[in-house]
């Protein structure tokens, strides 16, 4: 008997896959929250990009009929 084989895992232990899995399902959400937070921020970048060029337009209508404001 070689005493210097690595011993055979038993096909019925679930150690190694629960411990693959766990990884599995941290990894997938660290990746799930990071999209969300990316679609968030870029909703807010065009959404302040909307309200700046609104502005903009609303006040040059606002100067075109009573000229310049203060």
């Amino acid at each position: 008997m070689d005493t210097l084989a690595a011993p055979i895992p038993d096909p019925n232990s679930l150690d190694l896959l629960w411990g693959a899995g766990l990884i599995g399902i941290i990894i997938g959400l660290v990746i799930y929250l990071a999209v969300l937070a990316l679609m968030l921020w870029i909703g807010y970048l065009i959404i302040k990009a909307a309200v700046r060029n609104g502005l903009r337009e609303h006040t040059l209508w606002l100067e075109s009929r009573r000229g310049p404001l203060r």
